[in-house]
């Protein structure tokens, strides 16, 4: 009887130490980052993904490390490291063309390493040619290595090229 009752405790002291499910881990990193406390949101993020990598928040998850990363912290390289375990691991996941594409954009904007940037936006087009985010792509991998305003002006001549409608007029 003793040892019933010592197994109905541990079972229970057990079961009220359970860890959060991956949706209140999710909840906590979105909380934390809306309030910009972005090491306690990158801290929920990553429990959850370790804890849950299964879950249909775990891929919200690793985007959401990625842009804490890259927007709030500057740490770009490890903005990369997420946004690839992202496309790597869940390719199909809403928002892995969208970090596959980021990765190029920082490769090339951030850290100005444009072979690189060439790798990463010509992966993102092998993946998802038929992305939104396509003809970015392309006029990014057009526009490597020039300056904004040689981007500017070779631009500015094409336009004037185009004949111009008239306004009004269909």
């Amino acid at each position: 009887m003793r040892y019933t009752l010592f197994i109905l405790l541990i079972g229970f002291i057990f079961s009220g130490c359970s860890k959060p499910s991956a949706e209140e881990m999710y909840k906590k990193g979105e909380d934390a980052q809306r309030a910009e406390q972005y090491d306690n949101a990158l801290a929920a993020y990553q429990e959850l993904t370790a804890a849950y990598p299964d879950s249909t928040r775990t891929p919200e998850a690793w985007y959401a490390i990625g842009i804490i990363y890259q927007n709030h912290k500057q740490s770009y390289h490890q903005a990369i490291q997420a946004y690839r375990h992202l496309v790597e691991k869940y390719p199909g996941h809403a928002t892995s063309s969208s970090a596959s594409f980021l990765i190029g954009f920082i490769y090339n904007n951030e850290l100005k390493n444009v072979d690189s940037a060439r790798i990463a936006y010509e992966d993102f087009l092998k993946r998802y040619p038929d992305n939104q985010l396509a003809d970015d792509a392309k006029f990014e991998l057009s526009n490597l290595g020039k300056s904004a305003g040689e981007i500017l002006e070779e631009h500015g001549k094409t336009d004037q090229t185009k004949p111009v409608a008239a306004k009004g007029k269909k």
